[in-house]
Order: C-alpha cells, then structure tokens, then sequence
C-alpha cells in the first residue's frame, strides 16, 4: 500500500489547523529527542560518547524535520523496507559504540536506540506500524538487557527499561497520529476534489445533450422547412415558411445563448404546441392527448426534453404519416408515450447519443425509459416517473 501523499489543489484553509498541530508535534518530537543528549551533557559523560549520540540525534531531528515540511508541500514519500531497517540497524550500532566507549552511558544511550527505531518503523509504515513497534519494543528490551548486564549496571535495568520503553510509546503515538492524520485529511480532500471533478463533467455533459437536443432538433425542422419551400409553387406559401425558418434559426440561437447562462427551462406545454404546429406544417396526422397541467415543474421539464427528441428522431429517422403523443396522469405515476408510424434505422435507445441521454436522464430521475418499434411499421418512446 503506498502512502505518498499529494497536496495538488487542496484547500490550504481547511488543512491549516492540521498544520499548526504538525508543527506543536514536530517541536515536541525534538524535544524528547534531544534528552538522552541533555542527560548526558548534565552528566559531564566521555566526549567520544557524546560525539556518537550527538551525531545519531541531529540525523534524527534533520529526517524529521525534513519528513514534516515534506508531508506538509505535499512532497513526502515513504522509504522502502530496506532503508527502514538501514536506520534503525544504524541506530543499534551508534548505541553499541557508545556502551564500548564508556559503560557509564549505557543507560541513557539505549533510550536512544529505542526512540530512533519506533519512530522510523511507525513514521514509515503507517498500514502495520503498530506490529513493527512491537517487535522494535521487544528487540529494545532484549538489547537494554545485554548491554547493562554486560556493562555492569544492573541496577539501573528497570528504569532504563520503562523510562525507555515509555519514551519509545510517546513518540510511536505522537509521530504515527501524525501520519495518520494527514494521510486521513487528504483521502478526504482527494474525495473532494474528484467529487468537484465529476460534477463538472456532469455539468459538461449535461451541456453536451441540451446542446444536441437545441440544434439537432432546429436542424432538423429547418430542413423540413426549407425542402417543403422548395416543393411549394405558391410563393406567398414559400416565403411564408422560409420566414418560419429564419424564425427557427433565431429561437435555436437563443437557445444556445439561454444554455450558455444556464437559464434556458424546457417545458413540456410549449414542446407540445411546437410538436403540434410542426406535425401540421409537415402534413402528418397528429393525435395529441396530453394535459401538460398535471405535470409538476421537473415532470414539465424532463418530459419536454424526450417530446422534442421524439419529435427530432421521427423526423430524422422516420418516413412518418400519423403521430400520437399521450400523457397518464396516475396516482403513482406519470407516463408519457410517442409513437410514429414509418420505418426507422435506429432502433432501440442505445442506438441514438439522443435517446441514450434520455434514458439515462429519466433513469436518474427514478423512472423508465424504453424506446424502440412495437411492429414493423412503427417506433415508440416511452417514459414514466414515479410520484
């Protein structure tokens, strides 16, 4: 499991007061650090002695310091197992060289041996940090044991081995929560950012179909338009319908403009007169049954938007001579249903980017949506909302 961390666009005020905790623990973390040093110093202990300890306790304090303005750019990354125990074995070899140069300093040198180790294991393995401390814990007391039997000092072993062993538990605690808790803050902005991520691909998407619905349906009504002016010989007639034509190239560009601002409503009421006055224009039988009146507000809107993509696709698609368009109103649901007469290559609501935006829109809404011919002759859109 990696635990590299990422601060890319996180929000810098909410991970603030994580920030301020990160560093009153950094200050403590040193501080606990540097007390073998002072205890020996206090000591007047071999300068060899503390020349080795002082080495090993500015590494630590350098690694830490450097782990936490890591952690807190959103720079860090965890070492592998290998440099891990590189460190702690490092540590363990510091604490034997100074017992070997002066016996006396065992104590408080072990202490050492026991921070370092914890801190690294716990601080580099947050997934199974708490066994690695275990087993730091029983390898410290196994050492503490040997080295002040060994050096003679035998009464210090039980104070050594708790004052050791509860400094090895304060830093386990306080540099792992730490981890932790940065690592938790930014799953969580991460979770944040991709959920703003998707919402605006929603959004664009959402775009994406009103913006097909918009200009595939005007298209395809232009294109009635001006071949039925074309056909006409009245020319009062087919000035009459080149003027609807324009008329429909400036609504379409309203439209898009509406869309841009994000305030253009659909509504099922004026779809239906549109539908209507189209259907009649083009010389097909229409049979309209439908109350727009019983619709609440997003069943006017989302039952408009598959009327006019019912509409563009029979047109599109179809060679119709009679449609019919019914609204049901029941005390559970409302269903809408458009069927058209003519043979249509496209088939199912799979097959049109239109019809699939439809079903997916209606399915998110809690209803259902089928699309397809129900005999050779004729295809039908079906969609219903529950109430």
């Amino acid at each position: 499991m990696s635990c590299a961390v990422t601060l890319k666009n996180v929000s810098e005020t909410a991970l603030e007061p994580l920030r301020r905790m990160t560093r009153r623990m950094l200050l403590f973390t040193e501080l606990i650090v540097l007390l073998p040093l002072f205890f020996l110093l206090r000591e007047g202990s071999n300068p060899y002695v503390l020349v080795v300890i002082g080495i090993g306790t500015v590494v630590i304090i350098v690694v830490r310091m450097r782990d936490t303005l890591s952690l807190m750019r959103g720079s860090w990354q965890p070492f592998p197992d290998s440099h891990v125990f590189g460190l702690s074995a490092l540590a363990l070899g510091m604490t034997g060289l100074a017992c070997a140069i002066d016996a006396g300093a065992g104590g408080f040198s072990t202490m050492f041996v026991g921070m370092a180790a914890s801190e690294f294991f716990v601080a580099r393995a947050l997934r199974d940090a708490w066994r690695r401390v275990g087993v730091v814990v029983v390898v410290e007391v196994a050492l503490l044991t040997v080295v002040l039997m060994l050096t003679g000092q035998r009464d210090l072993l039980d104070n050594v081995l708790i004052g050791s062993l509860i400094m090895t538990v304060v830093l386990s605690l306080s540099v792992g929560l730490t981890y932790r808790q940065w690592e938790g803050a930014l799953k969580l902005e991460q979770a944040r950012r991709d959920a703003a991520e998707l919402a605006a691909t929603r959004e664009r998407l959402r775009l994406a179909e009103d913006l097909h619905d918009i200009l595939g349906h005007a298209l395809e009504v232009v294109s009635l338009k001006s071949e039925l002016a074309v056909r006409l010989t009245d020319q009062e007639k087919s000035k009459a319908e080149m003027v609807e034509v324009q008329r429909l190239a400036r609504n379409a560009l309203r439209d898009v403009r509406a869309l841009a601002q994000g305030n253009r409503p659909t509504d099922f009421a004026t779809e239906l007169t549109g539908a209507r006055t189209l259907l009649d224009s083009a010389g097909i039988s229409c049979d309209f049954s439908a109350d727009p009146a019983v619709l609440t507000n997003g069943e006017r809107d989302l039952f408009g938007r598959v009327l006019r993509e019912a509409m563009t696709n029979a047109l599109r698609h179809s060679d119709p001579r009679s449609c019919g368009v019914s609204l049901v109103a029941k005390p559970n649901e409302v269903v809408l249903r458009v069927v058209n007469d003519g043979v249509a290559p496209l088939r199912s609501a799979e097959d049109g980017s239109g019809l699939a935006s439809l079903a997916r829109r209606v399915k998110e809404a809690g209803g259902s949506f089928t699309a397809g011919t129900v005999d050779p002759a004729s295809f039908e859109v079906i969609a219903s909302l529950p109430r």
